[in-house]
């Protein structure tokens, strides 16, 4: 798949403003119109050197590039009252709290947010018969986002033909596995280590993906099935930290989507290819899981697996599953 990682669209932009800007308005009233948030002009900007901001690392996936640019807009915040008083009084509660949350305004990206113009409240006809007021703000928004500079993915698994007479081939892989409509091979990691969590790349455009994803302690030689635990929490009981009772275990979420809900997010997404060919960067979230105190697999015949039971995904999704060390 090509790459074609890009800013988000000044469309995109506006509307992440356009957002924040929207939890100061008052409530609607009934019978009338509800308030807005309008943007009357933007224009782009940029920030730094060709829209570079720094490199951060985005958990154990490796760097990134902080990108980003700024919007010089005219906003206004549009409510409607039965009265002119009422429109006065409500765009004044309005001004009083844009004015007290300025510090955390400007740790979402609104490095400047000036009242322009409060004009007096206008009377709409019918079928309206309402006050209308205005309060217009100078806005000077700056907006960042990953970039994995142009790379269409990651790499997770490296084939190797090894140059002789028989053919002979081997397979090159770390603590991580790639799963997306295609193919979806386990990641199994081996001793000497402890796996003290996990971490996802996740691009899921739509409908996730359906089937269940196992997560199994085991060792080679190990005989008939592992122990199947109810939740996560008694898996990890059994599995995890010094002297764990069990060796050959296992927890089974439901579904990919049980599967994502136990991570939470740990960072800001990045763009990273186009496999979903709709002309669009795909914008994968980081999500993390602890495994804490950590599931020991102190020799190579010990096994932790994760797995997507009904392998690949059944529907289009891209997820990159990382075993990391306990620290």
């Amino acid at each position: 798949m090509a790459s074609v990682a890009t800013p988000p669209t000044l469309d995109q932009v506006l509307a992440a403003m356009v957002g924040v800007l929207n939890t100061y308005l008052p409530p609607a009233t009934p019978n009338l119109p509800s308030p807005a948030v309008l943007v009357s002009s933007a224009k782009e900007g940029s920030v730094g050197l060709g829209g570079r901001r720094g490199n951060d690392s985005l958990g154990p996936f490796g760097a990134v590039d902080l990108k980003g640019g700024r919007v010089d807009a005219v906003a206004q915040f549009q409510i409607w009252a039965p009265g002119p008083v009422e429109a006065d009084t409500s765009i004044t509660a309005l001004n009083n709290r844009v004015l007290a949350d300025v510090d955390n305004l400007f740790k979402q990206g609104f490095l400047r947010l000036e009242l322009n113009a409060a004009p007096p409240p206008d009377f709409v006809g019918a079928p309206v018969n309402a006050w209308r007021k205005y309060a217009e703000y100078r806005v000077l928004y700056e907006y960042a986002y990953a970039d994995s500079d142009n790379a269409a993915s990651l790499i997770a698994r490296i084939p190797i033909a090894i140059d002789s007479a028989f053919g002979e081939s081997t397979l090159v892989s770390d603590e991580m596995t790639r799963w997306d409509d295609l193919n979806a091979p386990a990641l199994e990691v081996r001793g000497a280590r402890t796996v003290g969590g996990l971490w996802l790349l996740a691009f899921v455009p739509g409908v996730p993906p359906t089937g269940p994803v196992t997560l199994t302690r085991t060792f080679d030689g190990a005989v008939g099935l592992p122990n199947s635990h109810p939740s996560l929490a008694a898996f990890l009981a059994a599995v995890a930290g010094p002297g764990a009772p069990e060796r050959h275990a296992s927890v089974t979420f439901a579904s990919f989507s049980n599967f994502l809900a136990a991570f939470t997010p740990a960072g800001n997404s990045v763009l990273l290819g186009d496999w979903d060919n709709d002309g669009i960067a795909d914008q994968y979230r980081p999500l993390a899981l602890s495994l804490a105190p950590g599931v020991a697999v102190p020799s190579v015949t010990d096994r932790f697996v994760v797995s997507y039971d009904t392998a690949p995904l059944d529907h289009v999704a891209v997820v990159y599953v990382r075993a990391v060390e306990a620290t």
